[in-house]
């Protein structure tokens, strides 16, 4: 009979199953780009690629729990590149693009974690509450213009962290549209819970 090492057993079995394995065996599953399934009334935990490419990096330099969507919906899905803004053992961005080099003209998305903000969302001016999953509250904050335009905000604290994403979004989206874009977008984070 072949003896191998546990550690080998482990890694195996975690990749057939794709799941976690975290502390077990000090392993850590290869991680997976690919959509699973997920289990009627379980979100799904997979990650859009652009995001997935930087996540190790995240959770090498920040202990902040890193809550990103599953999927992208439209306008967003477009979307190819993640850039690591900031990470640090209390916060962490990171900037979605539809193309490199161009400057705000490729700029999709921002995702952002604070453990220790210097404000809250109800300091936030021109904000209004939204239900979100959990029963979190969230501030949404439509599309803006004036010389540009600037994207549409959700904010909201979960375990004392303040959690940020900005969509870049039509102006001409009705609010309540854009509400519900960017609100399905952190519900899908929330729901998917510390990456």
């Amino acid at each position: 009979m072949l003896l191998l090492p546990k550690v080998i057993v482990l890694t195996v079995f975690c990749a057939a199953l794709a799941i976690g394995c975290r502390g077990q065996a000090g392993v850590e599953p290869a991680p997976a780009h690919s959509d699973v399934a997920s289990s009627p009334g379980r979100p799904s935990r997979s990650l859009p690629e652009p995001l997935a490419s930087v996540l190790s990096e995240i959770k090498a330099k920040s202990r902040v729990p890193v809550l990103l969507p599953s999927k992208f919906s439209d306008p967003i899905r477009g979307a190819k590149y993640a850039v690591v803004e900031s990470a640090s053992d209390n916060e962490y961005s990171i900037i979605l693009y539809y193309e490199l080099g161009i400057g705000d003209a490729g700029f999709a998305a921002f995702f952002e974690a604070n453990a220790h903000p210097n404000y809250g969302p109800k300091d936030i001016g021109n904000v209004r509450e939204v239900k979100l999953s959990r029963s979190l509250v969230g501030y949404f904050r439509p599309v803006s213009c004036g010389g540009s335009c600037a994207p549409a905000n959700i904010w909201w604290k979960e375990n004392q962290v303040l959690y940020q994403i900005q969509l870049k979004l039509s102006p001409d989206l009705r609010e309540d549209d854009q509400q519900k874009v960017i609100t399905a977008v952190a519900n899908s984070a929330i729901l998917a819970g510390p990456r």
